[in-house]
């Protein structure tokens, strides 16, 4: 039996340098224009014949929740209550398995 551990796939130094640091910029080419093709340790959804059947569902669900909210939000910016960098990125080990993210607020200011 060969298992898949996503977790240390995403998070080896040598396919995506400073895994633990937030790097949008990594899916962007050297035009900044958006990767067509994923970076070949990005593997969110599982990989062979054992990758998740809902991918496509939650690729489009997320694009339309994300333009949804950003069409209503017009003349607001998205912020953190403690200010820009002060959210807590690094899984919590005690919560299943240590692969959920922490709790935190977000705040939509007026610009």
């Amino acid at each position: 039996m060969v298992s898949l551990h996503s977790f240390a796939i995403m998070n080896d130094p040598k396919v995506f340098p400073e895994p633990d640091t937030f790097k949008p910029e990594r899916f962007l080419d050297s035009n900044g224009k958006y990767l067509s093709t994923r970076p070949q340790g990005f593997i969110p959804f599982g990989m062979g014949i054992r990758v998740c059947l809902g991918e496509k569902l939650a690729l489009a669900n997320f694009f339309l929740i994300v333009v949804n909210l950003l069409q209503k939000t017009n003349g607001y910016e998205f912020a953190l209550p403690s200010g820009p960098g002060s959210a807590d990125i690094i899984p919590d080990p005690y919560a299943n398995n240590g692969l959920l993210p922490k709790s935190y607020k977000i705040m939509l200011k007026k610009v």
